[in-house]
């Protein structure tokens, strides 16, 4: 089970992982976020997480605004000092909702009702693999003038967000308008295995990175090549997910 803890008091996340890894077998944590701006940052990257706790106050306000930012499909699990938010929790389809100090009882009866829920629906998801597998694009048609380039997915080297245009860059380095509107987009539709969102201005292929080096606060910084217009940087909270994408998992 890969877990993502947000919250803002390190005492609190450390004594919830360690209660986490007295329940659950072989837990993988993700990272811990202790802020609202971070974790959207994060959370748009799409990571790969099965089960997020949620601390309700955080150092730059309520986590609920991550909600109001972007649509998440990860279940929830929230934490908070105060029960005055459980009715906007629970309006969010969270699985629960655990008051602090957190009780071991308690966390074991929330991932019980993670588990039945995460179990039905790996039923479901089953059932429509074996209808159909992931196909993710090949080849892109892309306008050049007055012109339509076929190219192949394995062409790219990155794609960036700028001044709200996608571009890709290719090996041979040169820069194509996409069609594509946002990351997201491209996201979606490409293989997570050979493209990695890096922040929120970048979408690598794993053969462009050339070298990782740490950077400031915990940070990532990765060469390029062909090299980006600025640095591309991976967050704290992202770089441990980030270096099991490059090892292979």
């Amino acid at each position: 089970m890969r877990i993502l803890i947000i919250e803002d008091e390190e005492y609190a996340a450390q004594q919830l992982e360690s209660l986490i890894r007295d329940l659950v077998e072989l837990p993988e944590f993700a990272g811990v976020i202790d802020n609202v701006e971070d974790a959207v940052e994060f959370l748009a990257t799409k990571p790969r997480i099965d089960l997020m706790f949620l601390d309700i106050n955080l150092s730059d306000g309520l986590s609920f605004e991550i909600f109001r930012n972007m649509k998440v499909d990860i279940p929830v699990i929230f934490t908070t000092a105060y029960d005055q938010y459980a009715i906007r929790a629970f309006e969010l389809n969270s699985i629960d909702y655990l008051l602090k100090p957190i009780r071991k009882e308690k966390l074991q009866q929330a991932l019980d009702k993670y588990l039945r829920l995460e179990n039905r629906n790996t039923l479901e998801q089953v059932s429509k693999l074996l209808v159909a597998q992931p196909n993710y694009k090949r080849n892109f048609l892309v306008p050049y003038k007055d012109k339509l380039i076929p190219v192949n997915v394995n062409e790219f080297a990155w794609f960036e967000l700028n001044g709200g245009v996608v571009k890709g860059m290719r090996l041979d380095k040169s820069m194509l308008i996409m069609e594509e509107k946002s990351l997201e987009e491209l996201s979606d539709v490409l293989d997570p295995g050979q493209f990695y969102r890096a922040n929120r201005q970048y979408l690598v292929s794993r053969p462009a990175i050339q070298e990782v080096s740490y950077y400031f606060n915990s940070r990532l910084y990765l060469k390029i090549n062909p090299a980006t217009g600025e640095k591309v940087l991976v967050s704290k909270a992202k770089a441990g997910d980030f270096k099991q994408w490059m090892n292979g998992y």
